[in-house]
């Protein structure tokens, strides 16, 4: 079985159509040899991330109920409450987030998906490519920024 960690940005609507295809789908991925194993889910005000980065994942009752909290407006910083994870500030993500990338980029890999609709990512999405992450967009915003970066 082929585990591919992810740590998703943005869980508005795009974002929570994903996690829920993703948890629907899980009988198709283990046919076909896979696992998306969710280590963190992030909007703007803060990151949720499995307590242990290498061997587990959010759970999929998990993954709905923050997806239930999200539509009905909630914060992330409500989940603390369900155990199996941490929740981080808004101003501590980033250095997460990268602390994150750095631990699995290039040990098991890691998938970071942008389903924000800020620009703001861009910086982030650059650091995590030069520590061996993959990207996925849905945000077509970074890659219409002024900023000077080339990946």
């Amino acid at each position: 079985m082929k585990t591919i960690p992810l740590i998703l940005m943005g869980c508005g609507g795009v974002g929570s159509h994903l996690l829920q295809h993703i948890v629907s789908c899980r009988s198709i991925h283990s046919a076909q040899g896979l696992c998306l194993r969710v280590v963190g889910v992030g909007d703007s005000k803060s990151l949720v991330v499995v307590d242990d980065l290498l061997n587990k994942g959010l759970d999929d009752s998990f993954l709905l109920e923050l997806c239930r909290l999200k539509n009905g407006g909630e914060s992330l910083s409500k989940l603390g409450d369900f155990g199996q994870c941490q929740v981080f500030v808004h101003s501590e993500s980033k250095g997460k987030i990268l602390e994150i990338a750095s631990q699995l980029g290039k040990k098991t890999g890691l998938v970071f998906v942008d389903c924000t609709a800020s620009s703001d990512t861009i910086v982030v999405l650059k650091q995590v490519v030069d520590l061996g992450c993959c990207v996925v967009m849905a945000n077509k915003k970074p890659l219409t920024s002024t900023m000077n970066l080339s990946f």
